[in-house]
């Protein structure tokens, strides 16, 4: 790829924009589902999870990018209180294992970079990987730099099962409104 001003300004765009919506699903997942949070940081239910997903296959890079932005937002409390490491690397962790898990999914599979031989099985291949690592890499992360109290064998499951379901969710919504909008094979000329 060749980087020019213009590539470099719209890859910004598409990071900003990446963070802005993954850290406005963050706080709707909060309001509508804060009743479904096992511990801090852990939740049955995890939309933002699916907006991952789709962050990064839609946007690559800048999708990751916007992702870690959008975490250095939500988690600039813990900034206050000098967990600048932990809000960094949980950035990290939250932006980029699903572009690693694509990254290995184009090499192992032979998923096409432009993703138009990705199938149905692959997408769940892909959600159930992303989501096990996210909740691996996470669950250490709290384990090495621990700010709350936590049991990393307790919490890796709601984790890995709140990615997992959120994600899904979140893709047929997704599938359903792009069905909403696809035109209809009957539909008649003027």
């Amino acid at each position: 790829m060749k980087w020019s001003i213009r590539n470099a300004a719209e890859a910004a765009v598409l990071s900003l924009l990446s963070a802005g919506l993954y850290a406005g699903f963050f706080h709707l997942n909060d309001v509508f589902f804060s009743a479904l949070e096992h511990s801090e940081g852990v939740n049955w239910l995890f939309l933002p999870a699916g907006f991952r997903v789709l962050l990064v296959l839609g946007m690559g890079l800048p999708g990751c990018v916007g992702i870690f932005l959008g975490n250095l937002y939500i988690d600039q409390g813990h900034l206050q209180h000098g967990h600048t490491t932990l809000v960094v690397l949980t950035g990290v962790v939250s932006g980029f294992s699903p572009w690693l898990v694509l990254q290995g999914m184009k090499s192992w599979s032979g998923l096409h970079a432009d993703l138009l031989n990705l199938h149905h099985q692959q997408l769940l291949n892909f959600t159930l990987l992303y989501a096990a690592i996210n909740a691996v890499l996470h669950q250490l992360l709290w384990l090495i730099i621990p700010v709350h109290e936590h049991s990393l064998w307790v919490e890796i499951w709601p984790m890995f099962v709140g990615d997992v379901i959120g994600a899904l969710i979140m893709m047929y919504a997704i599938k359903g409104l792009l069905g909403l909008f696809k035109p209809t094979s009957n539909s008649r000329s003027l």
